[in-house]
């Protein structure tokens, strides 16, 4: 068993004060997310296009900064939603009748044709450790339908059993500016 030491025995580290984090706040003031972005060689970056700040990990990841570590202010509000397109009660409810009755990939491809794109690892499921249990991930190969719809694509998940889930994605928004 280890000795407890008091503060005394501690030396300096005994005067050391516990310090709580700020309160978070509606919008962050303190500037010190965005002077850090400016540094060439920061951690921290601002993506102009997204409005979001974002921390460099490894070679191209990224991780999001939602709120200031320093402040506790919210990040400003991501442009990231204005990049596809949305889909109107309308289209979905048009999507989902279109699909309603294709439960496997053959009956997918006699109503669609051939997909537009196959992806023979398209969607990837990691379900974390648990009670003893190790993490497992799985892979399900995914067709892609670019052509059912003007702003979606339907994307057909082909589970065990060659049975099927379906998904609606909106297409990213094109810049006709450019």
């Amino acid at each position: 068993m280890r000795p407890v030491r008091r503060a005394a025995e501690l030396g300096s580290l005994g005067r050391i004060e516990h310090v709580m984090p700020p309160s978070r706040k509606d919008i962050c003031d303190c500037s010190v997310l965005e002077h850090a972005s400016k540094e060439p060689d920061h951690t921290i970056r601002w993506d102009e296009r997204l409005n979001e700040y974002y921390i460099v990990h490894g070679k191209s990841g990224r991780l999001m900064v939602y709120y200031c570590p320093f402040c506790g202010g919210s990040t400003p509000k991501s442009r990231r939603s204005l990049l596809f397109h949305t889909l109107t009660d309308a289209e979905r409810q048009r999507l989902c009748n279109l699909t309603k009755d294709v439960r496997t990939v053959q009956e997918v491809i006699g109503a669609f044709g051939e997909p537009d794109i196959r992806h023979p690892v398209g969607w990837v499921s990691t379900t974390p450790e648990r009670d003893g249990k190790p993490e497992t991930t799985k892979s399900y190969p995914v067709m892609i339908y670019k052509k059912l719809s003007d702003i979606a694509d339907v994307h057909i998940t082909i589970y065990p059993t060659d049975r099927v889930g379906i998904r609606f994605q909106g297409k990213g928004v094109t810049n006709n500016a450019a």
